[in-house]
């Protein structure tokens, strides 16, 4: 049993399954009036444990809608408080483990029938306790769903904990629990991929709006043009999850591998004074497509919906997909190729030159660079002083402004993210989080963009820079083996270029 199911009316009961070490007592208190300080709490564990235990299909039905609209209904101290209640029911009885081991050892020669009631009863066993619950709710109609929001909230929670506590680690194996069971769910068989028009339902148009995070919409405008001519729009969604797009990438159909924001969205945001690319004139034409004029699809953003399903990849199967709709339906585009943004570019940047600073690790700089930054960074070639003025101009952002400063960085930013993009790894992998998923893909590191999204978002993560990653179609199951095998990241003679 899960949980204690009856809840009784007496301390007794209550404090038994305390010591039962089902619940703390800091989670859920008994009063001297045997009543619970915490209602909502009281609740929601004689759910857990009714959900559980309830055998009657009509009557798990009912549970578990109350017990969704229960842990809703929790303020976030008490959400907290119910998960870390919970979690620990994610752990297997490793007594009974070891004992039905050793059962199985003895007997797996001796008799067919008995050792495979016992392999059965050892499967019972390794699966945790937890597994019913989540189950039962996942059979629900929202359900799915339900245990996407709620292992959001799980990872959140996790934010705020050390990751050495009990507390944590007891989080984050419930949160790999949820991932298990929502990975089989939320397969890639089910997933269908749509397009999406001016056309489509007003709440799915609504969504797109508010998930977009790469380049945010402003408005109803911004969202037509980005579902207008020359412009697509793909949504991967699952029939247990109805309306709720999971992922959804936005396409560019053009001449040309763009190398900038302005290529690709009309009026795009800018900060103030900084030098702006040219909009071509085949980018935002308010009339009928020409298709036969393009050859290239640019995907300009990507993004997850769903904090729940962190983890589980989904992208990379839509863009497959999306390449392949894209095909049939202009047979004869032959450039496939992201406008990326490189969200860690200008914190690593600033953590390297902090480090050169404090600590004394090996400066990013070239001595060439030192002597070309020095007038603009502090008047002298001073190695140190150099840095740090660099570093203040960094920071600070407002280089952009300036002629002189812009033309100076320009090859100094662009070595240091050819270098960021190219060799620094995390594990034997591309650091950049953006980089990483393109590459596990298959794509290749193809150009590196100056100026290309010079938005306050695009000069805060990345100095305006924007890079390309570009599928080669027949190259990207190989380009994918020996990333994903051997470390080796594609990589076009343009960027090694600038290191």
């Amino acid at each position: 049993m899960l949980l204690a199911k009856s809840i009784g009316a007496g301390v007794s009961k209550s404090c038994q399954r305390q010591s039962m070490g089902l619940l703390r007592p800091e989670r859920l208190l008994c009063t001297s009036d045997n009543s619970f300080v915490n209602e909502p709490l009281d609740n929601m564990f004689r759910l857990t444990s009714d959900l559980v235990d309830e055998t009657v299909p009509a009557s798990i039905s009912r549970v578990c809608q109350e017990y969704q609209v229960n842990y809703r209904s929790l303020h976030s101290g008490e959400e907290i408080k119910y998960l870390l209640g919970l979690a620990p029911q994610t752990k297997t009885n490793k007594v009974a483990v070891s004992s039905t081991v050793e059962k199985y050892l003895k007997n797996y020669q001796s008799s067919e029938g008995k050792a495979g009631k016992l392999e059965d009863e050892l499967r019972k066993i390794l699966e945790p306790p937890i597994h019913k619950l989540f189950s039962r709710i996942g059979q629900t109609r929202g359900g799915v769903k339900f245990l996407v929001d709620m292992r959001k909230d799980v990872i959140t929670a996790m934010k705020g904990l050390d990751k050495s506590s009990t507390e944590f680690k007891n989080l984050q194996e419930l949160s790999k629990n949820l991932k298990d069971l929502l990975s089989m769910w939320i397969s890639v068989g089910f997933m269908s991929t749509q397009r999406v028009t001016w056309d489509s339902p007003s709440s799915l148009l609504q969504k797109i709006s508010e998930y977009e995070a790469v380049h945010p919409l402003r408005n109803w405008t911004d969202l037509k043009n980005r579902v207008g001519p020359y412009r697509r729009v793909f949504v991967y969604t699952h029939p247990c999850m109805e309306g709720e797009p999971l992922v959804v990438l936005h396409v560019a159909l053009t001449k040309q591998i763009s190398n900038s924001m302005s290529d690709v969205l009309k009026d795009p945001r800018s900060v103030r004074n900084v030098a702006r690319h040219p909009v071509p004139e085949q980018a935002y034409l308010d009339q009928e497509e020409d298709l036969e004029s393009v050859d290239t699809a640019i995907f300009y953003s990507i993004t997850s919906t769903q904090s729940g399903l962190q983890g589980i990849e989904l992208g990379t199967h839509l863009i497959k997909q999306a390449v392949a709709l894209l095909k049939r339906e202009i047979p004869w585009l032959s450039q496939f190729s992201t406008l990326s943004p490189i969200p860690g570019f200008r914190s690593w940047l600033l953590l390297e030159l902090t480090r050169h600073l404090k600590e004394g690790t090996p400066s990013p700089l070239s001595q060439a660079e030192v002597q070309a930054l020095s007038e603009i960074c502090c008047g002298n070639e001073n190695e140190s002083s150099v840095e740090k003025g660099f570093h203040g101009l960094i920071k600070s952002g407002q280089w952009s402004s300036d002629q002189q400063t812009v033309d100076t960085l320009k090859p100094v930013l662009l070595r240091l993210c050819a270098r960021y993009l190219y060799e620094e790894k995390r594990r034997s992998k591309a650091l950049d989080p953006v980089a990483n998923f393109h590459i596990r893909n298959g794509a290749m590191l193809y150009r590196i963009n100056w100026m290309a999204d010079p938005s306050p978002r695009g000069m805060g993560n990345s100095c305006g820079i924007m890079v390309n990653y570009r599928y080669y179609l027949e190259n990207l199951e190989e380009n994918s083996r020996e990333y994903i095998n051997n470390n080796v990241l594609p990589v076009n003679q343009q960027v090694l270029d600038l290191l």
